[in-house]
């Protein structure tokens, strides 16, 4: 009786066994980098976690939920560049070392006193206080556990913590740290909250995903339903799932396979990519449920547009494919880098009579990915590359006057933001309105795309603008003559700061971002770093005890200033 019994456990042994293999083996020096920490190494984020328009490149280091945390290099090199943003990394610093990695340290607050003098240098010799500036060797060495900077808040950080990556040195390609042996504990299995099936005889961008109630805990799921029945013979399946570590934060899965009848489907894994590829997450999961209501779906299947290199080439597309009535065994595999792993079993059966035929608008325009293609009507133009689209897209386009005096064309309906588009689109927008010469160069194209918005200084070509957006969205041409606002925070025209030690302004635009800030104080160009619309000055020898004039100008994209003369004290 038992003989049957041992037969299973060995057939599953080896399954879950040749499921390692999936992927060649990962050889990465074991503990060649040391922690960039001198505290315990906690992690809020970890490398593959789904962002915004990428995933996420490396590990969010808590910091304490402090700023000025001494950050160390984490093995022997050289500062080979140091970059200063606005948005992005904020203040970071890349060191290279003698084994073909570089890793980057990014949101920091002051570099170690040294590089700071050398890149204030710089800023105050360029008048520029964002930098991107590549290092020579041998010109700022470290040691291993060299202290390099105090972390910080700074770049598009939402709070205090350390961005932390490891690059091939030569690709630039972004390696997750996790398999260079850390010492980070988890012995957490992951979790899947929710199943999803596509029907794919449709555009994923035409249908919504179909919920499938499961049960189950602690690595070992199955759906409610004894059987799952389909209602379309060409199907692929997402879920919403989270890593989790022995800590209370949750984190994005780093492998997962799905199998029907013990045959492997589609199989991604989160090892490597760049920055030039990690956009294609827009396709590797239901950007439109993001969209809409927030709901993170991880695709199963490889949308035809999405060239992404996580996904195993010698796997499937993911798409099914059910030509009878059988029951089949789907099996739905997530493992995260250390190797804990979690299973999602249930059974679909195909339907045939509960197949529902779907009628669409006839007044769309399909466009296909890995295709170039073009949309005309009398009053705009719009053209998509052939790698801007993830999956068929039923193209709409409708317009309407505006209500607004300061609008000079039609309010573009172009498309809608819930589908993504890879790379930047032109978009022709032809000028309905007579446009003053004298206003002309105030003119703006604007993007609304749920919620955010973009604006643009287009180019002129006759009655037309031209414009690029990422986003698809409403879309107008509109007259700018508003001058930026600014505005002190703390304190007051006359002011006196000997007490303080940094002097800020809010600085923003209503109808566009700011094209330039720029501060003299007693007629020398004076630095402000840039956090959103915040301004800040931290006094140096450059603003000495006594009295001060400061004068700051400020431009939006269409040319509008504002310039204030301030006096303070020190």
């Amino acid at each position: 009786m038992r003989k049957p019994l041992l037969l299973f456990f060995s057939f599953v042994f080896l399954l879950i066994n040749a499921n390692a293999q999936l992927f060649p083996p990962i050889k990465y020096p074991q503990n060649f980098f040391r922690s960039p920490l001198q505290i315990p190494l906690q992690l809020s984020g970890n490398f593959g976690e789904l962002r915004t328009n990428h995933f996420h490149m490396g590990l969010d280091i808590r910091t304490a939920q402090r700023e000025n945390m001494p950050v160390v290099a984490a093995a022997e090199g050289y500062v080979s560049r140091v970059k200063i943003e606005q948005y992005g990394y904020g203040r970071a610093i890349y060191i290279t070392h003698p084994n073909g990695y570089t890793t980057l340290y990014a949101h920091l607050n002051d570099f170690y006193p040294e590089l700071n003098e050398h890149i204030k240098a710089i800023q105050y010799r360029d008048e520029q206080w964002e930098q991107d500036v590549v290092l020579t060797p041998g010109l700022f060495t470290v040691k291993k556990g060299q202290f390099i900077a105090n972390s910080g808040n700074t770049g598009g950080s939402a709070g205090p913590h350390l961005h932390f990556e490891i690059r091939e040195t030569y690709t630039e390609k972004n390696l997750n740290p996790y398999p260079f042996n850390f010492n980070i504990p988890d012995h957490v299995r992951p979790y899947i909250y929710r199943l999803f099936m596509y029907d794919r005889r449709f555009s994923t961008y035409q249908m919504q995903a179909t919920a499938i109630p499961i049960k189950g805990a602690n690595g070992n799921y199955t759906s409610i339903s004894n059987v799952v029945t389909v209602n379309t013979p060409r199907l692929s399946f997402g879920i919403s799932a989270e890593d989790k570590t022995n800590s209370s934060f949750k984190f994005g899965i780093y492998q997962a396979e799905i199998y029907v009848d013990d045959q492997l489907q589609n199989a991604f894994r989160m090892d490597d990519f760049s920055y030039t590829t990690s956009r294609y997450i827009n396709g590797a999961m239901d950007y439109s449920a993001k969209a809409k209501n927030g709901t993170l779906i991880q695709h199963l299947s490889q949308l035809p547009g999405n060239l992404s290199p996580i996904f195993l080439k010698k796997a499937g597309d993911g798409v099914i494919t059910l030509n009878d009535s059988e029951v089949h065994d789907v099996l739905i595999k997530v493992q995260d880098a250390a190797g804990n792993f979690t299973n999602l079993k249930f059974k679909i059966r195909y339907n045939s009579a509960a197949v529902k035929e779907v009628s669409f608008s006839a007044n769309t325009m399909p466009m296909l990915p890995g295709k170039a293609s073009e949309y005309k009507s009398d009053n705009l133009q719009v053209s998509f590359s052939d790698k801007a689209l993830y999956d068929t897209v039923p193209f709409m386009h409708s317009s309407q006057p505006s209500g607004n005096g300061l609008v000079v064309s039609q309010v573009h309906e172009v498309h809608n933001y819930t589908v993504p588009v890879h790379d930047y689109y032109t978009v022709l927008i032809k000028a309905e309105k007579p446009i003053p010469t004298n206003l002309k160069n105030k003119v703006l194209m604007q993007l609304t795309s749920n919620r955010r918005k973009v604006a643009l200084k287009g180019v002129w070509k006759n009655d037309w603008m031209e414009g690029q957006f990422r986003e698809l969205g409403t879309i107008q041409l509109a007259i700018d003559t508003m001058a930026p606002r600014l505005i002190p925070k703390g304190w007051s025209n006359g002011a006196n700061l000997k007490n303080s030690s940094s002097i800020t302004f809010v600085a923003d635009d209503e109808e566009s971002d700011l094209k330039s800030f720029r501060a003299e104080l007693d007629g020398k160009w004076l630095m402000f770093s840039r956090k959103s619309d915040y301004f800040i000055h931290k006094f140096d020898e450059r603003t000495k005890p006594g009295s001060h004039l400061l004068k700051v100008t400020i431009e939006d994209e269409v040319g509008n200033i504002t310039e204030k003369i301030y006096s303070f004290t020190r």
